[in-house]
């Protein structure tokens, strides 16, 4: 390979090597965090064992209408004066006897009992369901919460990186005018300040983004050896909001439709059935039974097995009918109790629900301020970056101090700030509402 070639070949390998990301680096847009806490999170797999646990509590419930079926086998030796199972006489001698017999029996009627359980049942199931995706939908906002943070210190940390090398290029400015004596050796001071100041606040705002990852990374369990990186949200993010604050109409309708509300509903709805299966224990219940069996023993060997099993043969069908006279007040106790219960279950649900209209009514509420400070932080930035400009052109042409300069780009750079808190508040604010009133949760 000739010495030139050699040299571009170098040149190339180093721009990929520079240009490659970090080894082991997992890149994760927002629809990858939430679906990487869905599978991590261990407050939601609690919620998925609930629910798993009242499916099969529905299906136990389900299996108490079938009809029990049990069989019993008995061996039994016997020596001295006993009663012959063959002959129904006495006999004084020992042998060996064997019986078998099958048990059936269903119930005709319980008072509902079954019935108002397997509908309780299902409201557990139902309420485990909704109280999954509630669960859901917290580590979605969550998500959002932190992802959102971590653009917006994206985005200020590069605008204060390019600050400092802004003071930088002010500094080597200020430098020359001072060895030229136009300006005072204190202008260099303070705008070394200023430089040092801004170059703290950078440093600040790479914490704040270290803990906003590490808030990331316990929301999706990351192991301790992975590198995570966000996807920073595209540019057309703004375009694609068109904020209108709901009517109250659509806001109690998106309360109503909260998973965490449903909940508390299907929750008070099962307590309700509850009283109807506490209520079946003071009514008659009916049974029907069925009994087949037979025996067998060796105190004749004149008949064999099949033929004893065959002569000894019975069965049987009968009803057994249970009234409750008296239980020491036991059922009125349990009724009541359910009764109490369910009136808390109705609480829990007007709290719930009181709790959710606030949540829903405030995002309404902090999503129309995002819109405002929006626009005025708009023009507040633009008027300021002018302002800053021009005072810049001013300061090297020598028309204003040192000072005058400062403080106009102090005035900047909190409007820029404040430009990019406005910007990801008004995104989030926004999605939360979409959000609430049923939409998917999309950054």
């Amino acid at each position: 390979m000739k010495p030139n070639h050699r040299a571009a070949f170098s040149l190339l390998l180093l721009l990929l090597i520079i240009a490659r990301p970090g080894h082991g680096q997992t890149v994760l847009a927002y629809a990858d965090c939430v679906e990487r806490a869905f599978q991590q999170n261990l407050q939601l797999k609690r919620a998925l064992l609930d629910w798993e646990a009242a499916t099969v509590q529905l299906k136990l419930k389900k299996a108490d209408i079938l009809p029990t079926l049990n069989g019993q086998v008995r061996n039994s030796n016997s020596v001295g004066r006993s009663i012959d199972p063959l002959t129904n006489n006495f006999i004084n001698s020992q042998y060996n006897s064997v019986s078998g017999t099958a048990y059936s029996s269903v119930y005709l009627f319980q008072g509902f009992k079954t019935a108002n359980a397997i509908k309780s049942a299902k409201q557990e199931v139902e309420q485990n369901t909704n109280q999954t995706q509630a669960i859901k939908n917290e580590i979605m906002v969550d998500v959002a919460l932190v992802y959102i943070r971590i653009n917006y210190l994206l985005e200020l940390i590069k605008s204060q990186q390019q600050q400092v090398k802004l003071s930088e290029h002010l500094v080597s400015l200020t430098r020359l005018k001072l060895s030229a004596g136009r300006v005072p050796a204190s202008a260099l001071f303070k705008l070394q300040s200023q430089q040092a100041t801004e170059q703290l606040n950078v440093v600040t705002s790479q914490n704040e983004l270290s803990l906003a990852y590490l808030d990331l990374r316990q929301l999706i369990n990351a192991q301790p050896t992975e590198d995570i990186v966000i996807s920073p949200l595209s540019g057309n993010t703004l375009s694609n909001i068109d904020f209108q604050t709901p009517a109250r109409e659509e806001v109690a309708q998106a309360v109503e439709t909260q998973p965490a509300l449903v909940a508390k509903r299907h929750n008070a709805a099962r307590l309700y059935h509850q009283i109807a299966v506490a209520r079946a224990d003071k009514y008659p219940s009916l049974q029907l039974t069925g009994s087949l069996g037979s025996d067998y023993s060796n105190t004749n060997l004149e008949y064999n097995f099949s033929n004893q099993i065959n002569n000894n043969m019975y069965y049987g069908t009968g009803l057994v009918l249970s009234i409750p006279l008296f239980n020491s007040f036991r059922n009125n106790l349990l009724i009541r109790q359910s009764r109490l219960r369910y009136q808390q279950g109705m609480l829990d649900t007007d709290i719930e629900r009181n709790r959710l209209t606030k949540v829903v009514q405030q995002a309404v509420y902090d999503a129309e301020a995002a819109s405002q400070s929006w626009n005025a932080a708009q023009k507040a930035e633009e008027f300021a970056r002018k302002s800053y400009e021009a005072d810049n052109l001013k300061y090297e042409f020598g028309t204003i101090s040192v000072f005058e300069l400062n403080q106009t780009k102090t005035v900047y750079l909190s409007a820029q700030t404040n430009l990019f808190r406005a910007k990801y508040e008004l995104i989030l604010r926004s999605r939360l509402v979409d959000f609430y009133k049923g939409l998917p949760m999309a950054l």
